[in-house]
């Protein structure tokens, strides 16, 4: 937009330098030409004044001499004719007469008519100066004297005054572009970048971003004042609602334990099989219910947190959570490998990954039936588009890639999978599948884990593997790899004498 902005007052200056400077060249133009005319009807009256003499006496001597002077100190052609035009005096060398613009120029002198004004020429018109006037005696036409000169000094004068403008109107240009347009295009345009960057940091999710109102046009200042009463109105409004969810979530905490207990202390007056069936289920919804409490708990808290990233042992922490789960996977019988290559480190709030990869392992062993579960750990340089069947996407404006590439943590399976109706839904709060209503869970782990792995700059997805089963994809931003000292040069051997 910087460029932009200069590119139009540039042109616009531009516009009105070459609006003044083309009346200044032009009207010097007219006046070299003017003086040029002037000159050469002095010069064309002196001749006809000597050539009616010569004409009225026949001796033409005299006239042929000056005529060759005249030649000689201006560098033009003179032709002197009579009534009939027919040649009498010419000098260095025979005119053309039939040439149109000398035949025209000799027929409106014959004719005793005013010679008409040349136009301007300017330095790439080679066209020469065609000047005829009446040689007269007593009213009567006796002839006509032509002369033609180049217009080579006249269009030299041209050429130094236009360039002379064109060198004006550049400096002129770099001084309004250097001295005025630069100032003022950063002056209106800082507080732009300014809202820029603050809208890209609120899209990001920190809200408490403010911009200065105290600098650029009014207008701006005015939108700058707008913008931060509108980031001040949505983190309050943020903030109550996290407060809310958190405060509820605690309050129902006792209530809830404390019906629990009453429930579970009915067991001893309850005799009746199916009863006793009845007070097991009320038990198992209190601690589910717990649990859901237990997750909003947690989401309020990751939300709310605004931890600084960290560069994070992706191949430790990886291997550590897959040796960690790797009794529950022999326990089920469920075969876990992975592929992890030492040394890839990433930022990312702390312990996000650790929270991550026990829920993607865990819904792993829910919901893979079964199925083999890979874990896998890549460093790709750029970080590769989703595709159309992704879920869990970050927010418009996230990026996983800061300039040294992304982390890409993998979990996958050959189970079941998901459909694509399903991996749109995924992710969001307490969303279960209709297959999955009978396993434990609360479909809160995944939004949990989202809104993790959001917040420390990555991005999560969920995509359906091939043939079948599903490909979580944690993707976190490289971290800048520490520069490698520079190898020591080899010595050169010692010389011995």
């Amino acid at each position: 937009m910087h460029r932009r902005l200069l590119v139009i007052v540039c042109a616009l200056v531009a516009g009105l330098i070459v609006a003044l400077s083309v009346p200044l060249v032009r009207a010097t133009a007219d006046r070299t030409i003017q003086t040029s005319f002037t000159g050469r009807v002095q010069d064309s009256a002196w001749f006809a004044d000597m050539a009616a003499t010569a004409l009225e006496t026949g001796r033409t001597a005299r006239l042929q001499a000056a005529a060759d002077r005249y030649t000689g100190l201006y560098d033009s052609q003179v032709a002197v004719v009579d009534a009939d035009r027919k040649t009498t005096v010419v000098a260095p060398h025979p005119i053309d007469l039939e040439e149109p613009a000398v035949r025209s120029a000799l027929l409106q002198a014959l004719a005793d008519r005013p010679p008409e004004r040349p136009s301007v020429v300017w330095p790439w018109d080679d066209r020469p100066f065609i000047h005829a006037d009446a040689i007269k005696r007593d009213g009567h036409i006796l002839g006509a004297v032509l002369i033609v000169s180049p217009t080579d000094q006249a269009r030299s004068e041209v050429a130094d005054y236009l360039t002379l403008v064109i060198l004006g109107s550049l400096t002129a240009l770099a001084i309004v572009l250097i001295a005025v347009a630069t100032p003022v295009v950063r002056w209106v345009l800082r507080p732009v970048h300014e809202l820029d960057r603050a809208t890209h940091e609120v899209a990001l999710g920190r809200l408490k971003t403010h911009v200065s109102d105290r600098a650029g046009a009014p207008e701006l200042r005015r939108l700058a004042n707008s913008f931060n009463a509108m980031a001040d109105s949505m983190h309050a409004s943020q903030e109550q609602q996290r407060a809310f969810v958190a405060q509820a979530s605690h309050q129902l905490r006792n209530p809830l334990t404390a019906l629990r207990l009453r429930v579970e202390n009915l067991e001893d007056f309850v005799n009746d099989p199916q009863g006793l069936h009845e007070l097991h289920s009320a038990v198992e919804e209190a601690d589910r219910f717990g649990q859901m409490l237990d997750g909003l708990l947690r989401m309020a808290r990751a939300e709310a947190s605004e931890a600084e990233r960290t560069p994070v042992d992706v191949s430790a922490v990886v291997a550590h959570r897959a040796d960690a789960w790797r009794a529950a996977f022999d326990a089920e019988g469920v075969p876990l490998t992975t592929r992890i290559p030492d040394g890839i480190t990433a930022l990312s709030l702390p312990e996000c990954l650790d929270q991550t990869l026990d829920t993607l392992l865990d819904n792993a062993l829910k919901f893979g039936d079964g199925s083999p579960v890979d874990i896998c750990v890549t460093h790709a340089p750029h970080a590769p588009h989703a595709s159309s069947h992704d879920t869990a996407s970050p927010p418009h404006g996230r990026t996983a890639d800061n300039g040294h590439g992304t982390v890409e943590v993998t979990v996958q399976d050959q189970g079941s999978g998901l459909t694509t109706e399903e991996l749109a839904q995924a992710g969001g709060r307490f969303w279960r599948s209709t297959r999955h209503q009978n396993v434990p869970g609360t479909g809160l782990g995944l939004a949990l884990t989202r809104i993790l792995v959001e917040a420390g700059g990555g991005e999560l997805h969920l995509a359906a593997a091939q043939p079948h089963g599903l490909t979580a994809t944690v993707r976190l931003p490289a971290a800048p790899q520490p520069p490698t000292p520079a190898a020591a040069a080899p010595q050169p051997p010692a010389t011995t004498p």
